[in-house]
């Protein structure tokens, strides 16, 4: 029954994966790149950050504009801005236009995931789609992998990188538009009390919050990092590689782990470990080791990037089934607001201090958020371990719809994105 699901979507499936892909081989395209034309690292944080703001603007905006157009002109606009936008800095190499134009990128991929989840979701029924969206996360993490190995198709220095990006850009296009499903709803909570939620669950705002600064400042300024110590393409493909099957490796067996215990406890064990991992590639460096510093990224990946996903699932466990769908929205634009700061701050930090100041600052991050569980474990009782949800599993990139959906498998009681119009969140 699984399979007959899934074989009428494979094209839809394909399609993201093409989407995923790009998205990462353009990001650290962009960091190499930045480098060799010898832009200053405070520039290149800021060209990194930009992507983050179009993407919070983008998951606020596609809504709407779905609604007033349909999904499939939106979709059609994105992806064809979003292959302009890739070309146009390959054209006018600028700090300031690459920032305009990164963080238009971040505008369009917000509206491509957004649109292609919502059309995974309208697919799904009650009884595939927690399946459904496990393979989606699992493919999203492994297509991220994927497109770091796509960096050795063509030299950074070149066009031919740009020109792949956009040519897989406009592939993904055909098969999505091709599905024959019908048309998706599109219903994102609008109204959100971000006040209420921080009150609620400061540990899980906090967490989410943090999450996107590492990860803003590993995603962003790691190619960067690794080009200026002068690894070549293959081997800062295979740098940034590591962090993600890191992450992709881990983040189930972190999340069973919360499920058994106190997720606070799980939070603070995961900052803990994040921060002394994080230490790992300066000290692979100190030494001359690029092995050391390639397992650091992997120990980096794996400890750093589930700390959303955790944050979110204690999110969950704090609030009312009615809550939820809003509470979505209000921890992607924290995790957005922090990705938009972490590759800013840690990219000024570098430049004044030293290049290995990025993990220095990463590790701050994470012990920060362990600092913090450890403050709220002992001025709030611990709740019972059978009255916590399921762990929600997330990528790297996500959407108020997929997020939605997966805290809603994580308790049945919460209604899902196709049977909630609007839900405010009232704490």
């Amino acid at each position: 029954m699984f399979k007959q699901t899934l074989l009428p979507i494979w094209s839809l499936l394909f399609g993201v994966a093409i989407i995923t892909m790009a998205s990462a081989l353009q990001s650290s395209l962009i960091g190499i790149r930045a480098s060799i034309e010898s832009f200053n690292t405070t520039a290149t944080g800021l060209i990194m950050s930009s992507y983050y703001i179009g993407f919070i603007l983008g998951s606020i905006l596609v809504p709407v504009w779905v609604k007033n157009v349909g999904h499939i002109r939106v979709f059609a606009a994105v992806a064809s801005l979003a292959s302009v936008t890739i070309l146009m800095q390959s054209v006018l190499v600028d700090p300031w236009f690459w920032m305009l134009m990164r963080m238009g990128t971040g505008l369009c991929y917000a509206g491509l995931f957004i649109v292609t989840e919502s059309w995974l979701n309208a697919i799904a029924t009650n009884n595939t789609r927690g399946r459904l969206f496990s393979i989606y996360i699992i493919e999203i993490w492994a297509s991220q992998t994927l497109g770091q190995f796509l960096l050795n198709a063509a030299s950074p220095s070149g066009y031919d990188l740009f020109i792949l990006t956009s040519v897989l850009i406009s592939m993904a296009l055909v098969p999505l538009l091709l599905v024959r499903t019908p048309s998706p709803t599109i219903e994102v909570p609008e109204k959100l009390n971000i006040i209420g939620l921080i009150k609620t669950a400061p540990l899980g705002a906090t967490g989410a919050f943090v999450a996107g600064v590492t990860s803003g400042a590993i995603l962003g300024l790691g190619a960067l990092y690794a080009k200026n110590i002068g690894l070549d393409v293959v081997e800062i493909s295979l740098f940034i590689g590591a962090s993600y099957l890191g992450g992709m490796a881990l983040q189930w067996p972190i999340g069973k782990l919360s499920d058994r215990q106190d997720r606070r406890l799980t939070i603070l064990l995961v900052g803990l470990v994040g921060a002394v991992t994080a230490l790992v590639v300066p000290f692979g460096h100190s030494v001359s080791n690029i092995s050391i510093m390639m397992f650091g990224m992997f120990l980096l990946g794996a400890f750093t990037f589930p700390m959303y996903a955790l944050s979110s699932s204690h999110m969950n466990d704090q609030l009312r089934p009615e809550q939820v769908l809003s509470a979505s929205s209000g921890l992607i634009l924290l995790n957005g607001a922090g990705g938009v700061i972490g590759p800013l701050v840690a990219s000024v930090i570098m430049d004044l201090v030293h290049i290995n100041a990025l993990f220095i600052f990463i590790a701050l991050m994470n012990l920060t958020v362990a600092v913090f569980a450890i403050h709220r474990m002992r001025v709030k009782e611990p709740m019972v371990v059978e009255e916590q949800g399921d762990h929600v599993h997330v990528g790297l990139t996500v959407t108020p719809v997929v997020a939605a959906e997966m805290l809603a498998e994580a308790d049945p009681n919460t209604p899902s994105v196709a049977e909630t119009n609007e839900v405010e969140i009232k704490l």
